[in-house]
Parts: C-alpha cells; structure tokens; sequence
C-alpha cells in the first residue's frame, strides 16, 4: 500500500511540474526594469531579433537584475524601462551557423521621440553587447 501511495504522489508532482512547465513557457516576454511598469514616466524599448538561427539574449537592467531568452528565427521581445532608465542587453549566436544575426533595439520614449541601434553578425559565435538610457 505504501508503495502504491508513492506512486501516485510521485504522478501528482509530476503532472503539477509539467502544469508549470507549460504555463512558463506561454509567458508573455515583457520585462519591467528598473522597477517601473507602464507609468507616466516610462518608456517602451523593443529589442527586434532576425535571425536564421538559434541565438541566446541577456537582458539586464539597472539594478542589474537579469532575463534570458532563447530562441530561433525572428522575435520582438518588447521591456518597459522607466524614463532615464538604462538597459543593456548581450545577443548571442547559439548555433554556431553561418547565417546572419540582426538586432535593433527601439525606443519610443514619453516625448513621442523615438531612437534605434542596430547590430549585425555572421561570425559562427558571433556576440554583440547593446545598451543605452531609455
């Protein structure tokens, strides 16, 4: 009996892991940095990823509080950066092919003004370091 018992608890966790397995992976991507969120004085930064690959990207903030997103092929992961702000972010290639990786990151701060910087790689491993006041 005790074994049954264990059995079933054991299916329990494991059921409850795949639940919050799955819930994390639909997560929106947003990140609130520098511990705003959409207020008056906040900022949106789009960092827009193209890529013919994998890649792999860091994103830090002010406080230097991080979040890692992987990922294949094109994606628009959108932070909500205080006005005054900074972020940082590091892209990498993550599958060691030849294609090439872009990234562009655009802000469109409270004023209606709007700035952009953009990177480009084909190196195999290629890196590339962003950051900038929101």
């Amino acid at each position: 009996m005790i074994r049954k018992g264990a059995l079933v608890i054991a299916a329990i966790i494991v059921v409850i892991a795949i639940t919050v397995g799955l819930y994390a992976s639909g997560m929106d991507d947003q990140i609130t940095m520098d511990g705003g969120g959409g207020g008056i004085n906040s900022s949106t930064v789009d960092v827009v990823i193209k890529s013919d690959g994998g890649w792999s990207a860091d994103i830090k903030d002010s406080k230097s509080k991080s979040h890692s997103v992987d990922g294949f092929g094109d994606r628009t992961i959108p932070i909500t950066c205080k006005s005054g702000g900074t972020y940082s972010l590091t892209v990498q290639k993550s599958d060691g092919g030849s294609g090439t990786l872009n990234v562009q990151v655009v802000t469109d701060g409270t004023d209606g003004s709007s700035s952009s910087q953009t990177s480009r790689t084909t190196s195999a491993n290629g890196i590339m370091l962003l950051s900038g006041t929101c």
